[in-house]
């Protein structure tokens, strides 16, 4: 039993690791394949339907399968997932963010965005235009917006090989321990695993500090920072890792017996040589050859009968009530998290996906901990158990609703959310981006390069903000005589703008006090997380215990896991001010959004 312990949160581990990395790289993969919120929601989804195409069957056929097997060929089956969402890397080539080309003249400065010479001639100048030639060759490979679905195929596989890990193990466990100590133990197997999301989200923070095509560019030649929308880390290197971790923590699991002496009782028994009898086991283990086919459809005959049987117990119906809500908010809230985090409070997405790791999920492993320790420390009955969950959820609700207070102001974009200072918007609504000041520089309207002016306002590229000239190479690019920015004291005119977004400082002043909010809400939730766990337990009868799990994993996961990423990315995506562009046009992912509607 405790080799299997010690495989089993080896498991988890790994699962919660390859889990919550992919969680994390969430916003990196809607960048790199230009793609919106809610189909991120759709290839997270993924997930949940590949574990729902196996899950009841695994949990019903739980005790009548070799367990220790079957989780095996599981944790195979999720590194092949892992693998397998790597592929898109190697066959799409380099990634080329948006930006505007800087045509570069015979002295020492450039010309720069705005050139109003060539504007007469042709209002689109070169320097605004990816040659043509770079842009037919970018649409021949349009097969490229499709490689996502590799991406979800990994993750419906991962999905897959999930599904026998938590009902099969916590079953067996259940079945071979002692009733007191088996809440301890799924404790602290579930608690165990609460380290592999915290490793995982420090993997994902590393990976997205890197660029995207590590190794084949050079990284001084880019000219934006992980704080860019457009930035994109190095999300597949994690994948080859978490594959990796997934098929270690299979192997043990080939060499474990179809079922263990009841402990307690091994005092009595040599192990694995008499056969069990009686109360010792919940089933006598068949020999293992005449696991007919007979067996299995007699079991599939009972299943409507223990189906009936769980949604006649008015505690369980209740539960599972309990935890489609439940699930609804925290993988809706966990998926865009790192997003919000970037959009609110000006942190880059490597940061915020640290943060997760380093300070949220060691706190509710804390709380699970603490939950499954004051269930055995007190004794606590059903009744006790409920109404501590109880307790536990109103007070973080009601913490909750101190997020309305996080506020931020949204990004200044100069046409876009604020008025380009104090010059009259031209007539025409389509442009109005564009006003008075750059109205000869022929603009196309559909990019994003942001820069930043003197005067604190974001123009959305350096020609919008009527550049003329520049200095500097790469990331260190300074635009000078800027129409539209009237800097304070440089007269009309006469002012630069540089590279990227302005910071907004009122905003990574309120971070630290959200982090800690958030750090709250989740330790009184975790707290109560255990406790709720076990009511399933003590409410349905034994023989339907594994089946249970299986049922109330199944309703989060439908109507929970499934479609929160969807909504919610859906919801996001109506909050967007301004889309990005692909290079062969059709809009890409979002690169800003309103932050008060998104909060």
């Amino acid at each position: 039993l405790q080799i299997f312990l010690g495989a089993l949160a080896f498991t988890f581990f790994a699962k919660g690791f390859s889990g919550s990395y992919m969680k994390s790289m969430t916003s990196q993969i809607e960048r790199r394949f230009e793609i919106s919120s809610s189909i991120v929601g759709i290839i997270d989804g993924s997930f949940e339907i590949g574990n729902l195409m196996v899950m009841v069957l695994v949990s019903y056929l739980g005790p009548r399968v070799h367990r220790p097997k079957v989780i095996a060929v599981g944790c195979v089956i999720m590194s092949l997932g892992a693998f397998l969402s790597v592929m898109p890397q190697f066959l799409m080539g380099r990634y080329n963010y948006e930006r505007i080309s800087v045509t570069v003249d015979n002295s020492s400065t450039s010309v720069s965005a705005c050139s109003p010479a060539s504007s007469e001639g042709h209002p689109v100048t070169d320097a605004t235009e990816t040659p043509s030639t770079l842009k037919n060759f970018g649409c021949e490979k349009t097969t490229n917006s499709y490689l996502w679905l590799f991406v979800l195929m990994g993750n419906l596989l991962r999905g897959i090989g999930e599904a026998p890990v938590m009902p099969l193990g916590v079953s067996y466990i259940d079945d071979f321990s002692k009733e007191e100590n088996s809440a301890f133990y799924i404790g602290l197997v579930r608690s165990s695993g609460m380290f592999g999301p915290t490793l995982g989200f420090l993997l994902g923070s590393f990976c997205a500090s890197l660029w995207v095509d590590i190794g084949i560019v050079d990284v001084d030649s880019i000219s934006i920072n992980p704080k860019d929308t457009r930035w994109v880390g190095a999300w597949w290197l994690g994948l080859l890792i978490c594959g990796a971790v997934n098929f270690i923590a299979s192997l043990p699991f080939w060499f474990l017996p179809y079922s263990l002496p009841k402990e307690g009782e091994n005092e009595n028994l040599k192990i694995g040589h008499l056969p069990v009898q009686g109360n010792n086991c919940k089933i006598d283990p068949p020999a293992q050859p005449q696991l007919k086919v007979y067996s299995i459809y007699l079991s599939i005959a009972d299943f409507f009968p223990a189906l009936k049987k769980l949604f006649g117990n008015p505690v369980f119906l209740v539960y599972i009530f309990l935890t489609i809500l439940q699930y609804n908010s925290l993988v809706g809230m966990v998926t865009y998290e790192t997003k919000f985090m970037e959009q609110q409070f000006n942190v880059s997405v490597a940061r915020a996906i640290f943060l997760i790791g380093v300070v949220l999920l060691p706190i509710t492993i804390l709380g699970m901990f603490l939950g499954g320790f004051l269930i055995k420390k007190f004794k606590l009955h059903i009744t006790a158990m409920t109404k501590f969950a109880c307790i536990t959820f109103i007070v973080s609700y009601l913490l909750n609703l101190l997020y309305f207070t996080c506020s931020c102001e949204v990004l200044q974009v100069a046409g876009l959310t604020a008025p380009y200072s104090g010059l009259k918007h031209l007539s025409s609504p389509k442009n109005s981006f564009l006003a008075s000041c750059n109205a000869d520089c022929g603009c196309k309207l559909d990019q994003w390069d942001p820069v930043c002016g003197d005067n604190g306002l974001t123009y959305m590229t350096a020609c919008f903000a009527g550049c003329k000239s520049s200095t500097g190479m790469g990331k260190n690019m300074v635009f000078h005589n800027c129409s539209c920015v009237e800097g304070q004291g440089h007269g009309l005119g006469n002012s630069s703008a540089v590279l990227g977004q302005c910071q907004r400082e009122s905003c990574t002043k309120a971070f630290p006090y959200f982090l800690a909010l958030q750090t709250a809400c989740a330790f009184i939730l975790a707290l109560g997380g255990t406790p709720t766990y076990m009511i399933m337990f003590r409410s349905v009868s034994p023989d339907l215990k594994s089946f249970a799990v299986g049922i109330e994993t199944l309703g989060g996961r439908v109507l929970g896991g499934l479609p929160a990423p969807i909504y919610f990315g859906a919801l996001i995506d109506e909050t967007c001010l301004k889309w990005g562009t692909k290079n062969c046009g059709g809009s890409g992912s979002c690169r800003v959004y309103d932050t008060k509607a998104f909060r």
